[in-house]
């Protein structure tokens, strides 16, 4: 009997413990470990742009000035090393500049960060805007962080070179499009640094997803392309943190999301450099194509580096992770275009990291 009750008493006691486990609160997922500091904490992104008018329609001149090495013409010699040569994620021999977006009339491009050399986050866009049926109007925007030169003095005499140098491609842009003839440029572009890419043999991917919307592209845009409607279709929370929204170097608080480039329907993210860490030159492209007065259809292209990852399979794992998610972000933005609610949980939060690293 005494075995009876001993084995009984035992069951009780286990009994007692499952129920307390199973009412016990669950356990808070784990937070996401805090990144490490940006390698540029207190940056100064400095922008401008640069026009000149061209008496040629936009698709004359994108047709004669608008392929990615067409610089080869008005800047600085080049060739394509990487990719199809006019898509993002093509490289060109002009310090391994990667074209990290593109519209109709405009492509936007980066400069890989080098090894030991603080990254200034260096970004362009050319475009052309048709102004008439036979006008048209070049534009060169630039974004950069000079921080890490030396004084103010300095800073006047870069961005006043940088100037100089570029008003003159825009000339010769001009020349060419209205059918002149110019000598192809030999010298080659100057060499700010001869340290080594921080990534030798990086492995760009994109991912293009798109969705149509029932929308002209003006009210699209209002409703869902200021910097951080991504708080109310993508990543709530979001916050300007420096800058004023819609302006290039306007900083988000998602990752510290600089705003790299734009036309006006559409805008380039990229994501700084973090000390120590590996850098994979992620940029997200976010644009609103037209397709008739009532209609447009949003696109989202993501480009980066996955060099890093261990295998074939872990980089396909990656690219569908995104794409499941981004492509969600799409239909989000579908509906609050079209003037519909989104459903529970269409938007979720993610955790946060801790407010101390560790």
């Amino acid at each position: 009997m005494s075995k009876v009750h001993l084995s009984l008493s035992a069951c009780a006691l286990l009994a007692c413990s499952a129920i307390a486990l199973a009412q016990a609160p669950a356990a808070a997922p784990a937070a996401r470990p805090a990144p490490p500091p940006l390698e540029s904490p207190n940056p100064h992104y400095v922008s401008f742009v640069l026009t000149q008018d061209v008496n040629a329609s936009a698709d004359t001149v994108w047709a004669r000035v608008g392929k990615y090495c067409d610089i080869g013409e008005w800047g600085f010699p080049c060739t394509i090393l990487q990719g199809p040569g006019n898509e993002i994620g093509s490289v060109r021999s002009i310090q391994n500049e990667v074209m990290v977006g593109k519209t109709k009339y405009s492509y936007t491009y980066a400069q890989a960060p080098r090894q030991g050399v603080t990254y200034n986050l260096y970004h362009a866009t050319l475009e052309v805007v048709p102004v008439t049926a036979k006008t048209s109007r070049l534009e060169y925007s630039f974004l950069y962080d000079n921080s890490m030169l030396t004084d103010d003095a300095a800073r006047n005499t870069e961005i006043a070179t940088r100037k100089m140098r570029f008003t003159g491609f825009l000339k010769t842009m001009k020349t060419l499009s209205e059918g002149g003839k110019v000598e192809k440029p030999t010298a080659p572009p100057p060499v700010l640094s001869t340290a080594p890419w921080l990534v030798p043999e990086p492995h760009y991917i994109t991912i293009p997803m798109s969705v149509d919307v029932n929308a002209p592209a003006d009210k699209v845009w209002a409703r869902i392309g200021k910097y951080c409607d991504i708080g109310e279709w993508g990543i709530p929370g979001c916050t300007i943190t420096s800058g004023k929204d819609g302006e290039l170097g306007t900083i988000r608080s998602i990752g510290n999301e600089v705003l790299v480039g734009k036309t006006k329907y559409s805008y380039i993210y990229t994501q700084p450099k973090r000390v120590g860490s590996s850098y994979n030159m992620y940029h997200g492209d976010l644009e609103a194509e037209p397709l008739t007065a009532t209609t447009t259809r949003l696109h989202y292209t993501l480009l980066y580096d996955n060099s890093a990852l261990p295998d074939d399979a872990a980089k396909q794992k990656d690219i569908e992770n995104r794409r499941t998610r981004f492509t969600q972000m799409l239909e989000n933005m579908k509906l609050l275009a079209e003037g519909k609610p989104l459903p529970e949980g269409a938007v979720r939060r993610p955790t946060p990291p801790p407010t101390t690293p560790r």
